[in-house]
Parts: structure tokens; C-alpha cells; sequence
């Protein structure tokens, strides 16, 4: 009799921890994976021929304002890539919107490891840091919008 009680008690004990187990797994999978984080960036000064202060903040506010796209990273820093780089992509932008200005943004974020929980279809290297990351932007000449047109390595 001893026996079957110490069997059901283990039985019993068993069911329940992987009953416990089983929730907390779906819990953590039903939460989302955070959005990307750019609240602790650090903008470098802009030194500049072609575009003023305002030019660049409107710029680097809509790359902040997009951040959050990226799932599981922290944007850490942004900056100007440079007159020489911003000017051959009007160029080279040139041929087919003649009247469009392009800046071109270096950043540097890292991709938080990931979650046991979560396996991510993301292409990062989590537990990484991601360096001269471009970002493009185009607007139309002598206005302040300015429009992601692309990003990455390139």
C-alpha cells in the first residue's frame, strides 16, 4: 500500500510540474517580442557644406521614429556618414528624380540575445552589435520630409 501511495504522490507531482511548465511556456510565447529601442541614442553633431542642423535632426527623428521595426535591438548611436557620401547618392539618385536630395546616416545597434522563449525569424546575430549601418534618406529639395528609401550594409 506504502508503494502505490509514494506512486501516485510521484505520478501526481509529475503531471502537475509539467502542467505548471506547459503554461508558463505558452505564457512566455503568447508575449511579444519588444519592438526596437532608441531612447538612450547618442546623436553625434552634424559637420556639414550641403545640410543645416534642422536638416539632420529631421532626418535622424524619422530613423529614430522608425527604429522600433527592429525587434529586439537598441539603436546606440547615430551619425552624418558625410558630404562626399550624401552628395554621390544625389547623384547617383539623380538620373531618375532629378529633384530629390539624399542623406545617407551611419548607425551603430545592438540585438539583444534571444529569449529561450522566442525563437525570432529575424536575420540578426542576436547578442550582437551592428556597425556603419546606412540609412538613406530622400526628399524633394527645400522641403523637410524626409523618407527612408533604404538601409543596411552596402
Amino acid at each position: 500500500m506504502k508503494k502505490r501511495n509514494i506512486i501516485i504522490t510521484a505520478a501526481g507531482v509529475l503531471t502537475v510540474s509539467a502542467a505548471l511548465f506547459t503554461g508558463f511556456w505558452i505564457y512566455q510565447l503568447s508575449k511579444p517580442i519588444p519592438a526596437g529601442t532608441a531612447d538612450k541614442v547618442v546623436v553625434k553633431p552634424i559637420s556639414s557644406d550641403i545640410y543645416s542642423e534642422e536638416d539632420y535632426e529631421n532626418a535622424v527623428n524619422r530613423v529614430i521614429d522608425f527604429f522600433p521595426e527592429f525587434e529586439n535591438c537598441n539603436l546606440l548611436e547615430l551619425r552624418y556618414a558625410g558630404d562626399d557620401k550624401s552628395l554621390m547618392e544625389t547623384k547617383n539618385d539623380q538620373k531618375t528624380a532629378p529633384n530629390e536630395e539624399i542623406m545617407v546616416l551611419h548607425s551603430d545597434f545592438y540585438v539583444n540575445p534571444e529569449s529561450i522563449f522566442h525563437t525570432s525569424n529575424d536575420a540578426w546575430n542576436h547578442d550582437y552589435t551592428y556597425k556603419d549601418w546606412q540609412w538613406f534618406l530622400a526628399r524633394t529639395k527645400d522641403t523637410d520630409n524626409w523618407v527612408i528609401t533604404g538601409y543596411g550594409y552596402c
